[in-house]
């Protein structure tokens, strides 16, 4: 696993790098044996060139968000049949996708946005392409909160039902910002298009009169344009996946056309470059030789930094998701709380961590577990435990450390307790939500647990002396008729 990617790592630096290179000395033998012709072609093959390095920016980013989204469809699909904390899963793809907004829906298109309300996608107009199998689709003022969007689309499948989706929203506007950079003279302008011919996004030159936010491109420049037949030209090789350049002239305004396909989808990148900026390129060719390679230099590091960024943003996002995993190892799936292992881990953690703080460890085992399942059932069984684990982990902090240290045993560790009158309510409040406890949808069971409790560093100073301490007073609790909380102490 590791060698596929210190592979793959190889990869996005070599391959990148050494098309560059190449590019360069075949530029560097062009410039030298070439005629007025092939210099002009040698111009419009740069401008392709640095099109397409806008277009490996535009893919590297959707990319990046289409794995994101992938992989929390591939993991809820694999916890069909157990819950799954919706927003949870939504803030955890969005950290990691950056766009403006997530959904999870179902084949219906009712689901949840990233603040938790319910939103209806189903109406929408796209929603038919997503259900077509469309991986990525683009809405005009349809998205949500009516933003023009490109919407990435992930499957959640159930063996291979779909079952869902999960909906990345990444907004056009933001565009703007990997078109900054201008390689192509101040009067270039950017269009971002479907390969039908709308328009998704634009950004450079806005006085230009060929950038026009147009339902259909092609139209425009065939109906204003004296270019018609180059014009369908452009058409039939952008939906060949042919990269290239088509002059035209409106209005007395002459560009070359720049069109650049993104890779694997359905969108294509226009550039708009002015004809005066490609006549004086041709023209000093010869005398811009040793500029050049230094202008193809400053791209090849560019191109670098970009790969190097790109890069780093890889690994901070693996290791994010390598943390999620984590936390997925050390929770018990029945409860959601912590497993043994982990729960052991973080309370040694605090101990190392604050050595002269108070904390208060409480070990419980539920009153007559093993009648309840000869009764009622393993299912009903397993239902108390999740619903204690729910109940119990929403009565106390986000910082406690609560876990399943066995079939019927649970382990609550309490930080930072300032004082002895904490430390007893603390106590009282346990007791309390035991006697409120109660489990089962349809048949109420009012489950009692004893308890055995234990204060660091009063009673143990490490976790194995604390345990003991606190399986004593638990020991002492049952030994009392069960249903009770015992301090490690009390039987002397």
């Amino acid at each position: 696993m590791r060698d596929n990617h210190d592979n793959k790592a190889v990869v996005q630096w070599l391959v990148p790098s050494s098309i560059m290179l190449l590019v360069i000395i075949f530029l560097l033998i062009r410039f030298s044996v070439t005629s007025r012709q092939a210099e002009s072609q040698e111009v419009e093959d740069r401008l392709i060139s640095s099109a397409q390095f806008y277009v490996s920016s535009v893919v590297q980013m959707l990319d990046s968000i289409q794995k994101s989204g992938d992989t929390a469809a591939k993991y809820m699909g694999q916890l069909y049949e157990e819950e799954v904390d919706i927003p949870a899963m939504l803030e955890a793809v969005h950290t990691s996708a950056n766009t403006y907004e997530t959904v999870i829906c179902d084949i219906t298109g009712n689901g949840y946005r990233l603040s938790g309300e319910s939103v209806e996608i189903g109406q929408t107009s796209y929603f038919d392409q997503i259900l077509s199998g469309s991986n990525m689709v683009y809405t005009a003022k349809e998205g949500i909160d009516e933003k023009s969007a490109i919407v990435i689309v992930s499957p959640i499948k159930w063996y291979e039902n779909v079952t869902g989706y999960v909906l990345n929203y990444y907004d056009t506007a933001n565009f703007e910002n990997i078109f900054k950079r201008s390689d192509f003279g101040t009067g270039a302008f950017y269009i971002l298009m479907e390969k039908d011919g709308s328009v998704v996004a634009t950004a450079g030159n806005r006085e230009s009169i060929f950038l026009n936010e147009s339902e259909d491109y092609y139209s425009f420049l065939k109906q204003n344009s004296d270019n018609k037949k180059k014009v369908e030209k452009m058409y039939t090789q952008i939906q060949n996946g042919v990269n290239g350049i088509c002059y035209a002239s409106l209005d007395q305004e002459n560009m070359g056309i720049v069109f650049a396909s993104v890779d694997g989808q359905q969108f294509c990148l226009l550039v708009g470059v002015t004809k005066n900026y490609i006549d004086r390129a041709t023209k000093g060719e010869w005398a811009s030789v040793r500029s050049m390679v230094w202008q193809l230099i400053v791209i090849l590091l560019a191109f670098v930094g970009v790969v190097v960024v790109i890069n780093i943003i890889s690994r901070i996002r693996e290791n994010e998701k390598s943390r999620q995993l984590a936390d997925k190892a050390d929770t018990d799936l029945l409860t959601t709380l912590y497993n043994k292992v982990a729960t052991e881990r973080k309370i040694k953690e605090y101990i190392a961590a604050h050595p002269d703080q108070m904390g208060l460890m409480f070990i419980l085992d539920i009153d007559n577990f093993k009648k309840i399942n000869d009764t009622m059932g393993h299912a009903f069984g397993d239902e108390v435990l999740h619903t204690l684990g729910i109940q119990i982990s929403a009565e106390f902090r986000t910082t406690d450390i609560l876990g399943r240290t066995g079939g019927d045993e649970f382990t609550v560790f309490l930080c930072n307790m300032k004082e002895d009158a904490i430390i007893k309510a603390e106590a009282q409040r346990m007791e309390r939500f035991f006697k409120n406890f109660q489990a089962g949808e349809y048949v109420k069971y009012s489950a009692t647990a004893s308890i055995g409790a234990a204060v660091f560093p009063r009673d143990a100073k490490d976790f194995e002396g604390l345990y003991k301490a606190a399986d004593h007073a638990l020991y002492v609790a049952k030994k009392r008729g069960k249903n009770q909380l015992a301090f490690y102490g009390d039987d002397k």
